[in-house]
């Protein structure tokens, strides 16, 4: 593993524990959802293969650490962080260059719908965004081969033919979403994602459903809310190369999995106490 990768690594397991227990406001939850996130079997082997992947993931933590305060009236610099962060992780991979903007729409559609947040919160949170992200939109502009290289290289459309108008075009007809749309569900396909030893952990194909359960049924935070979108949506870039899954293309799930398998967690520990109660009486019956 690269220094830079390491260090990638480092960050997103400390802003991990940070943010782990600022949701569940809890030591001890933070230190299941830093240990869900640390145990993930894909992290250890991208930073063995492709270590670059990695360095996208500080940014993506940190944006779920910043978004979790921005809905309070006195979130002060949060918005900006958020954003921020979101920008700053378009330099980071190609794939990052689809999914952080596809972060930020979650971020303010989150927000509006549960009306979590004011307004000038989401204006400072998309205008960080811009602010960083400029730069790049700016560099795309001048060097449009680099876009070509990148689309050829991913089998996007044929760039050497079609202009970018007519490759959306390709990516939209009837052919083209459907052998996509195949591809992102294969993405959840449960023997890809838990037994294959190289995604996610065995146990988080009961944490997830019963986090997902929860978080619908009994959450209205934003933060768990966007979590379950982040989630959803993690498969999105790699989906768009109509290629077959392949475990490192989906790196963007392991924040958002943990996360939502900690809500499984907490949810599980809850039962706990109504099945002791539920058994004592039993146990009372046997006393002499």
């Amino acid at each position: 593993m690269t220094p830079a990768a390491l260090a990638a690594l480092t960050a997103s397991i400390g802003l991990m524990y940070v943010l782990g227990a600022r949701i569940f406001a809890s030591t001890r939850m933070g230190i299941v959802t830093v240990a869900l996130f640390a145990l993930t079997p894909l992290l250890w082997l991208q930073g063995r293969q492709a270590p670059a992947s990695l360095e996208p993931l500080p940014f993506v933590v940190g944006w779920l650490l910043a978004a979790a305060h921005i809905q309070h009236d006195r979130a002060g610099w949060w918005p900006v962080a958020a954003g921020g962060c979101l920008g700053a992780g378009v330099y980071t991979s190609q794939a990052a260059v689809v999914m952080m903007p596809l972060y930020l729409v979650l971020t303010v559609a989150v927000m509006a719908h549960a009306r979590a947040a004011p307004l000038r919160h989401v204006v400072l949170l998309a205008a960080a965004f811009f602010v960083v992200a400029a730069p790049f939109a700016v560099s795309l502009l001048r060097h449009p081969e680099g876009f070509r290289d990148t689309v050829n290289a991913y089998h996007l459309y044929d760039a050497n033919r079609f202009s970018l108008r007519q490759g959306v075009r390709e990516m939209a007809s009837w052919v083209g979403l459907t052998a996509r749309t195949e591809v992102y569900y294969d993405y959840f396909n449960p023997a890809f994602l838990f037994l294959t030893g190289r995604v996610l952990l065995f146990p988080l194909a009961v944490l997830l459903p019963v986090g997902i359960g929860h978080i619908v049924s009994s959450e209205t935070v934003p933060i768990a809310r966007l979590s379950i979108a982040g989630f959803v949506v993690a498969p999105f870039a790699a989906s768009l190369t109509a290629q077959a899954p392949t475990p490192g293309r989906i790196l963007f799930i392991t924040p958002f999995a943990a996360i939502v398998s900690a809500y499984g967690m907490k949810r599980l520990l809850s039962w706990r106490p109504s099945f002791f109660a539920g058994s004592s009486p039993l146990v009372r019956s046997r006393r002499p």
